[in-house]
C-alpha cells in the first residue's frame, strides 16, 4: 500500500468494517444508519514519511451517504475561523483586477466576509445545485460542477484567479494531489491557494473515534508535515496557519463526549454539574491537553489552514 504523498510502503493502522462505520454514524447522528450509505469495508493506513493517514479503498461517500448526513441540522457550518483569517489576509491586497474562486463554496458563506470585494469578483463552484442557485441569487458568478467541467465550460480559465480557496474539501477527495493540481492551474503566477482541513489526530480523538473524520466521509487525515510534502510535490511554498487552541475547552469537550456522547447539546447548568461531579477527570484531561499544546507544532489546534503561493514565473505544476 502506498501513500498519496510517498513511494514508501505505508503502515496499516486498523480495519474499518462497514458494520462498524454504520454503527458509529448511527451513534453520532442519533438515527439508524441505512445499509446503503456505507457499502465498503475500509482500512486505515499511515504514511511513514509524513504521518498522513489515508483509507483504502479510496472510495468517497456515495450520494446516499451525503444525502443522509446533510439532512441533519448542523452538518453545514455557516461560519468558520478560516473565513475571517483568509479575509484578513486578502483585505489589503485586493485591487480592481482581483478575482477569487471558492471551490466547494456551498451557499457562499465565505464570501460574506469579503465585503471589500464586489459580488462580480467572487466566483463560486460547487456540486450542489441548490447551493449554486443561492450564490447566483446573491450576485456571484457561479457554476455547478467540478473543476474539470468548469474549465471545459470556460467558467474557469487557466491562471485566471488571484486566489483560489477550498475549505474542508481536500480530505473528501480520493486523489488529493490531483485535486490540488487542478486548483493550482486556476491560480495566476504569484497567486495564492488556501486550503483547510482538520489537523489530525484532533485533541479528542485519543479517547473517541470520530466517524466524521474517517471514511466514507474523509479519505485523508492531514497534519503540517503532510502539507509540507504536498507543497514540495506541487512546487509551491507553504505557510501554515491555525486558530488559537484552548486546552480548557478541549478538556471540557472530552468530558462531554465521555458523559453524554457525540453531537449532543449540553446546557451550561449541566456542564457545571459535570465539572463538580467529575472534577478530577476534567483536570486530568486539561493537564494532558496543555502538555499536548506545548509540544504540538500548531500549539494544539484541531484545524489547519495552509497558504500555498504559486511561483511568480510559470507554475511548476502546469
Amino acid at each position: 500500500m502506498r501513500s498519496p504523498l510517498s513511494q514508501q510502503p505505508a503502515e496499516k493502522i486498523r480495519d474499518l468494517p462497514r458494520t462498524f462505520l454504520r454503527a458509529r454514524l448511527a451513534e453520532y447522528f442519533h438515527a439508524p444508519a441505512p445499509a446503503e450509505i456505507v457499502t465498503e469495508d475500509y482500512s486505515l493506513w499511515r504514511c511513514i514519511e509524513t504521518g498522513l493517514e489515508f483509507c483504502a479503498p479510496p472510495v468517497p461517500g456515495n450520494p446516499a451517504f451525503y444525502e443522509w448526513v446533510s439532512g441533519f441540522d448542523g452538518y453545514y457550518q455557516g461560519e468558520r475561523w478560516e473565513y475571517g483569517a483568509v479575509g484578513a489576509e486578502l483585505k489589503d491586497h485586493a485591487g480592481p483586477g482581483f478575482k477569487i474562486l471558492d471551490v466547494g463554496c456551498g451557499p457562499g458563506d465565505f464570501f460574506k466576509v469579503l465585503d471589500f470585494l464586489p459580488p462580480g469578483q467572487k466566483y463560486a463552484l460547487d456540486l450542489n445545485e441548490p447551493a449554486i442557485r443561492i450564490c447566483r441569487e446573491r450576485g456571484y458568478p457561479a457554476f455547478c460542477g467540478t473543476m474539470t467541467t468548469a474549465t471545459a465550460a470556460g467558467f474557469v480559465a487557466p491562471g485566471g484567479f488571484s486566489v483560489v480557496t477550498s475549505f474542508h474539501c481536500l480530505e473528501h477527495v480520493a486523489d488529493p494531489v490531483g485535486f490540488c493540481r487542478e486548483l493550482l492551474c486556476a491560480v495566476a503566477p504569484g497567486g495564492k491557494l488556501y486550503l483547510s482541513t482538520p489537523c489530525s489526530p484532533m485533541s479528542f480523538e485519543s479517547d473517541w473515534f470520530d466517524v466524521q473524520n474517517h471514511p466514507p466521509h474523509h479519505m485523508t487525515r492531514w497534519n503540517p508535515a503532510a502539507y509540507r510534502q504536498l507543497a514540495k510535490i506541487l512546487g509551491v511554498t507553504m505557510r501554515p496557519l491555525a486558530p488559537p487552541a484552548s486546552p480548557f475547552r478541549q478538556a471540557l469537550q472530552k468530558l462531554c463526549l465521555q458523559l453524554h456522547g457525540p453531537n449532543v447539546f449540553v446546557p451550561r447548568e449541566v456542564l457545571l454539574k459535570d465539572l463538580l461531579r467529575h472534577g478530577p477527570r476534567f483536570l486530568a484531561h486539561w493537564w494532558r491537553l496543555a502538555a499536548r499544546a506545548r509540544r504540538h507544532e500548531l500549539r494544539g489546534a484541531d484545524l489547519i489552514l495552509v497558504e500555498f503561493t504559486v511561483p511568480a514565473g510559470p507554475a511548476a505544476q502546469t
